[in-house]
């Protein structure tokens, strides 16, 4: 799999900026003006995208009796699903008009793919990217289909073992599409399930890009996933958390949003690089708190110096106290004064 791809004008890849993507495929609640807000949001706050759900009900369900429930600010409540996903829908002439602001305001459009109807839909908006979601692991009509176009995929892999995903790698792979990121996006409110050590994992046994899809408000695995190489971060955004519909509750609101990508581009601007490299900073501390050798009280010229004549001594600014043997037993040339560096041209 490649190891840069590049999705609109931006490249994804672990020497790139981190890809942040605003995940609003509820919280747009499908209206146009909250939805124009929130790309507005992203493009303010310096992310690179919003990612939004074709729902095509009738698509993907059979038992139209299934019933979601959710929690919101107002407590929990339940809908039933095939009514409530019909609700969420843009007609194509409106997602027309959706793509047009979002490359007005240049923040990358994709969407969640997980129909026959959605896939139309994207090709006909000519969209940078596809998302595959978790829980279309084993609809392997739509991955070939999908894969084929040889756009970017950002895949969700949350219930999915080893086995499902290198079948549907293999499915990528022989489409002749080798541009995947696969987002660990697990669904556990428990910190001891999460196990955030699949990103590093899956970018060594799948040989792919990897991600981050957050849950939630808190960012405490967000900065983990950073560490640990993910290169494309997923965050839940709403306009208000008190919005009607699912999803809000669990959002960032537009100015957590924002300090949100700025904190997740400092912590992968802190990551700096394998090596040992001090700052200006700690070079300039050094030189305050480093020692050099001085004298540990008058000594007269000729004297035959001792360890317990010298001692190193703060700041940094003679020989350094770990050439300290080179001194012992040596004649000195001039007298020295206590607390006096002594250099090696004085024995």
């Amino acid at each position: 799999m490649k190891q840069k791809i590049k999705i609109g004008n931006r490249i994804i890849g672990e020497d790139q900026p981190l890809f942040i993507c605003a995940e609003a495929g509820i919280t747009c609640n499908y209206n146009m003006k909250i939805t124009k807000e929130l790309i507005d949001v992203v493009s303010d706050s310096g992310a690179d995208a919003i990612k939004l759900i074709f729902w095509f009900p009738e698509e993907i369900m059979s038992d139209k009796t299934i019933t979601y429930s959710y929690q919101t600010v107002h407590g929990s409540r339940t809908e039933n699903m095939y009514k409530m996903l019909n609700k969420l829908r843009f007609t194509l002439d409106e997602w027309k008009l959706i793509k047009k602001y979002a490359d007005k305001k240049n923040v990358i459009l994709f969407s969640t793919v997980n129909s026959p109807g959605g896939i139309e839909y994207a090709q006909k908006l000519s969209l940078d990217a596809y998302k595959l979601s978790s829980w279309d692991w084993n609809y392997f009509p739509l991955w070939k289909k999908i894969a084929a176009l040889g756009k970017p995929l950002i895949v969700d892999t949350g219930p999915v073992n080893n086995s499902e995903v290198a079948k549907i790698m293999r499915i990528v792979e022989d489409s002749g599409n080798d541009k995947v990121v696969l987002i660990h996006c697990p669904h556990a409110d428990d910190y001891s399930l999460l196990n955030m050590k699949s990103i590093p994992y899956m970018r060594k046994t799948f040989s792919t890009l990897v991600g981050y899809s957050s849950k939630g408000q808190d960012s405490e695995t967000d900065i983990m996933a950073i560490t640990l190489g993910a290169v494309y971060l997923e965050k839940r955004l709403t306009l208000s958390r008190r919005l009607p519909g699912h999803h809000h509750i669990l959002s960032l609101e537009p100015k957590e949003f924002t300090e949100y990508v700025r904190k997740m581009r400092d912590v992968q601007t802190a990551l700096g690089m394998e090596d040992l490299k001090p700052s200006k900073e700690d070079l300039a501390e050094r030189k305050k708190w480093f020692r050099h050798i001085v004298a540990t009280r008058d000594i007269p010229k000729g004297t035959i110096l001792t360890l317990e004549m010298l001692e190193g001594k703060r700041p940094e600014k003679g020989v350094s106290p770990e050439y300290i043997d080179f001194f012992v037993g040596r004649r000195t040339k001039r007298s020295l004064k206590y607390n006096q560096a002594i250099g090696y041209g004085d024995v």
